[in-house]
């Protein structure tokens, strides 16, 4: 097979059928203001494809998650019969990342490299942290008033004796629906776009409830860690959190730059391209 299912992997890069894939954990959006693993692409001057990860369509109130969230995954991986040279992750992405390496690895009997961006282990505060940047994207369309219910409702939820992140995200999307329904169509989107925006909010929480479930240590045992400068970021928030075991690593190489910028950065590009072109067995 040439190309994957749009649904499950977008193709980056094509460099044609027979090559290797590079693959890349992340959830892209519209007018998000980090970098993507579309800027990063151009200059790692790749003789193989790069695949994206797309997110599935998931209520994460409704639907299970767990490991079956990746077999689609792993599905088209296996399909394409093509060799996976790497695989990197963004952010909670890197917990992806770490899971799809170690079983990607048992399943073409070669372990492929891992190099991950300011990565997250899943936790309550990460998923509040990032539907406070949702919402921060929507100021346009919400009022105040939505607003200020919205981050309250968080603020509670996040408050709760022994909240798991599963919980909290189905909480947090079944709070938003409504209000965000109602705002986009305010804004004067019609009834199925303004579902659409609103389920991919529900399909970004199942994404991090997800990983929240997942342990990605083994994976990144081997990894190049790229860290950015932010100390709410990676390895930075993570080596500075109670409770949270070290961290190990394969290779740790840190960037005065801020997170949203890592993956758009001329000098990690570089050292990550170094990375991808290594021999196998060489470094981490």
């Amino acid at each position: 097979m040439s190309n994957p299912n749009p649904t499950v992997w977008n193709v980056v890069l094509d460099a044609g059928a027979a090559t290797d894939i590079v693959l890349a954990a992340d959830f892209p959006v519209t007018g998000r203001n980090e970098g993507g693993f579309a800027d990063l692409a151009p200059g790692l001057n790749l003789d193989c494809a790069l695949w994206q990860t797309v997110a599935p369509v998931r209520d994460p109130g409704t639907d299970a998650l767990g490991e079956a969230y990746l077999e689609p995954w792993l599905s088209e991986v296996a399909a394409s019969g093509r060799k996976v040279r790497a695989v990197m992750g963004y952010c909670a992405g890197s917990v992806f990342a770490g899971v799809l390496a170690e079983k990607i690895a048992a399943q073409q009997g070669t372990a492929p490299r891992v190099v991950v961006f300011d990565p997250e282990l899943v936790d309550v505060p990460t998923v509040h942290l990032q539907f406070g940047r949702v919402i921060g994207n929507m100021t346009t369309v919400l009022t105040a008033e939505e607003i200020e219910e919205l981050s309250g409702t968080a603020e509670r939820l996040a408050a709760k004796d022994d909240v798991a992140p599963v919980e909290f995200a189905a909480g947090l999307y079944a709070a938003f629906r409504p209000i965000g329904t109602a705002a986009l169509r305010r804004a004067g989107l019609d009834e199925d776009y303004a579902g659409e925006l609103v389920a991919l909010v529900g399909s970004f929480m199942s994404y991090l409830a997800t990983a929240a479930g997942l342990d990605p240590r083994p994976g990144w045992q081997r990894a190049t860690v790229i860290t950015s400068a932010s100390e709410r970021s990676g390895l930075n928030r993570m080596r500075t959190t109670p409770g949270i075991a070290p961290i190990e690593v394969g290779d740790e190489q840190r960037f005065e730059v801020e997170h949203r910028d890592l993956l758009r950065t001329p000098e990690v590009t570089a050292s990550v391209a170094g990375v991808l072109a290594a021999q196998p067995g060489a470094g981490a």
